[in-house]
């Protein structure tokens, strides 16, 4: 038989609301009509647009986990009323990524060590300097896709429902320098450290100004711009040639076999 503190924990992740009570509670804190939608979608926890008077709004299904705080807090940025507000909601969405986390999706194999860099070391040196050894968040070298950014590359990105880093390969040379790469790390750690704030739009928004501020208090954050402009075309083409090779293996690979002698 459970011990009556054994019970008390699992009582403790029950659910602190039903969908129409969440609704009606919101709907009072917000001062205005709403009509509340639950998902499981992983990458937008919340998003809200007035329609005929009416606040449409999507929520994870996170939130029936949300205390009262939360909830008022939601309904005062609905009436936009103040960043306090934003800062309530964002930090227990934050706190409750591992509802989120309930998904198909499993963490990939994680590669850190590299041929010019390793990672692990350029993250544990920046967990110290910047953030006190607090950060908890895998880093590995990414597969290497070259996705567009304005004319350039991502080097690296963040991803908060495996709560994952990922840097790009192109990186992995002796010739990109400590600090580069370093610039790159800090700026995932930021929004693992940071996350998101929901703008009046209900959109999540990442580069908000306190994280720029943030962003700039990297020593050489400068210096690595600079660096990054003047080496752009130079990184462009050696993640073209990366993606060339890997597609290379992958059509060696799907080629069947010879006939045997």
């Amino acid at each position: 038989m459970a011990s009556g503190r054994q019970l008390e924990i699992l009582f403790d992740d029950a659910p602190r609301w039903d969908p129409s009570s969440l609704e009606a509670a919101l709907a009072d804190a917000a001062g205005k009509p709403l009509r509340l939608v639950l998902t499981d979608n992983r990458s937008v926890l919340l998003s809200f647009r007035r329609e005929a008077g009416v606040v449409k709004l999507r929520l994870h299904r996170m939130f029936l986990y949300a205390p009262d705080g939360v909830v008022d807090a939601l309904g005062r940025k609905l009436r936009r009323r103040g960043r306090a507000a934003d800062g309530e909601v964002r930090r227990f969405m934050n706190a409750n990524l591992h509802r989120v986390r309930r998904s198909p999706r499993t963490m990939p194999p994680l590669v850190a060590r590299g041929r010019a860099h390793d990672l692990t070391e350029v993250y544990a040196d920046l967990n110290r300097r910047f953030f006190a050894g607090a950060l908890r968040v895998p880093i590995t070298w990414g597969r290497g896709v070259g996705r567009a950014r304005r004319g350039g590359l991502t080097f690296g990105s963040y991803d908060p429902v495996l709560a994952l880093i990922r840097i790009h390969p192109v990186l992995d040379r002796a010739d990109v320098p400590l600090y580069f790469l370093e610039s790159v790390v800090y700026h995932e750690m930021l929004h693992h450290h940071m996350g998101g704030v929901p703008d009046r739009a209900g959109r999540t928004v990442y580069h908000t100004r306190g994280f720029r501020e943030a962003e700039a208090r990297f020593p050489r954050h400068q210096e690595a711009l600079a660096w990054e402009k003047a080496n752009l075309p130079k990184l462009l083409r050696a993640s073209q040639a990366l993606d060339r090779a890997r597609k290379a293996a992958r059509t060696s690979a799907k080629r069947p076999p010879g006939p045997r002698v």
